[in-house]
């Protein structure tokens, strides 16, 4: 099968963990792993991402860009440090294209910045928060359990300040304090039961969506990629990402790596490194990756991998060496 779920591989991988372990943990960290060996059969996502400040953000499930069409023509992609070793970004903004392709921007704490016309109107940041529309269980009153909480800590260029609170009980209602920042430095949550979605504005504009958190716990990181000549709002940008990997919490989350043998030669493998024995690990884990190499080039089909080099860095499309 292309892919399961976590209670039907339970059943079948089970035994392979040591004597009273997590099953679900095991196969967490092994799929972790796996994804980042390469680009297998289902761990690709495709999407249609709006231009906010000239630059689009990666969802959660997409880990980096493979290939991208913007309004319909495909550009390159290009690295982190290719403004510092090529052209720069000064010379770009003077006959700005978007044929110049997606150069990547790095991670930040929120999904886009905080608007020009909220900083220019308001010294004082408002935030806000509700169940996020991808969570299937919200309720119309958002509360938490116990424990739970988030952190927000902003910066006006000169100061850190924290906007944070703690639910100390079932009932209460989460609210934020305000802040009187120019950006959002980090973002922390810790024991939220569900998804749920942060808003952050003024009193008299349309509160941004900044950020989703949770569940459980852990930091707000998303990776944006930059478009020079692009229109907000009008620019459209498809995307081919590699799927990242998500921690599975539920029986029914979705495991999209299919290959059984694969799995199972992962949890060996995960087995033989808390023992100790790192030969046998590297046997099992080298089984993985053949196994998986194996069922890419399996369900690839006659659609055959061609090899574009582009030894200067220019984008150009002429196809020097070609694989058959």
């Amino acid at each position: 099968m292309p892919a399961y779920t976590l209670s039907q591989l339970a059943p079948m991988l089970g035994t392979y963990i040591e004597p009273n372990g997590d099953f679900k943990s095991s196969l967490n960290q092994v799929l972790a792993r796996i994804y980042n060996m390469g680009i297998y059969r289902d761990l690709t996502v495709q999407y249609s991402l709006p231009v906010v400040d000239g630059c689009i953000t990666l969802p959660d499930d997409a880990d980096s860009v493979l290939h991208t069409m913007v309004d319909g023509f495909p550009v390159p992609v290009r690295s982190l440090w290719h403004d510092f070793k090529s052209i720069g970004i000064g010379n770009l903004s003077v006959n700005p294209t978007i044929q110049w392709g997606l150069i990547d921007a790095g991670y930040a704490p929120t999904k886009q910045s905080i608007s020009q016309e909220v900083l220019d109107s308001s010294s004082v940041l408002v935030f806000s928060v509700r169940p996020s529309t991808s969570s299937p269980n919200s309720e119309p009153v958002f509360r938490f359990a116990n424990g739970s909480s988030i952190t927000i800590v902003g910066s006006n260029g000169s100061q850190f300040y924290t906007a944070a609170a703690a639910v100390n009980g079932p009932d209460d209602i989460y609210e934020f304090d305000s802040l009187q920042v120019k950006s959002i430095v980090s973002i922390r949550y810790e024991g939220l039961p569900i998804a749920y979605d942060i808003f952050a504005g003024d009193d008299t504009n349309e509160r941004n969506l900044i950020a989703t958190v949770g569940p459980d716990s852990g930091v707000t990181r998303y990776r944006r990629f930059r478009i020079n000549g692009s229109v907000d709002g009008t620019t459209v940008v498809h995307v081919l990402c590699k799927r990242a990997f998500q921690p599975l919490h539920d029986d029914n989350d979705i495991v999209f790596v299919g290959n059984i043998g694969a799995i199972k030669q992962g949890l060996l493998g995960r087995l033989m490194e808390d023992n100790a024995d790192i030969e046998r690990a590297q046997y099992h884990w080298n089984q993985c990756m053949l196994l998986m190499e194996e069922e890419v080039n399996s369900s690839r089909g006659a659609a055959i991998p061609r090899l574009n080099i582009d030894p200067y860095g220019t984008g150009m499309q002429s196809r020097m060496i070609q694989i058959y």
